[in-house]
């Protein structure tokens, strides 16, 4: 079963600020790195996104929001996601350090 997978505006902007930190920091070639991650969890959405596990703000937001994690320590970022049908939503790419996350962000 095949997955089409799109991200939201937010979830663009969001990848768009994690690229800049990246070029600001003169990190550009960890922030290819992170990038190539993130198109390799984008990939391995198409296939079973049913995998994931809920967000812990599931409940808490109203929807069944899942996640997929990117990176490691102090990168690690959460892919949070819903799925309608046969698309995945991108909804947010957030940083693991942030507080978790509202309706009002998503």
């Amino acid at each position: 079963m095949s997955y089409r997978v799109v991200l939201t505006d937010k979830a663009e902007a969001d990848v768009e600020a994690v690229l800049k930190w990246f070029r600001n920091n003169q990190a550009t070639e960890a922030g290819g790195r992170w990038f190539a991650q993130l198109m390799s969890k984008l990939d391995a959405l198409e296939s079973n996104p049913q995998r994931c596990s809920l967000a812990a703000e599931s409940d808490e937001v109203g929807i069944e929001l899942r996640e997929i994690l990117l990176g490691r320590r102090r990168y690690r970022y959460r892919l949070l996601f819903i799925i309608t049908g046969k698309t995945v939503s991108i909804l947010r790419i957030w940083h693991s350090s942030r507080d978790s996350i509202t309706r009002e962000q998503l």
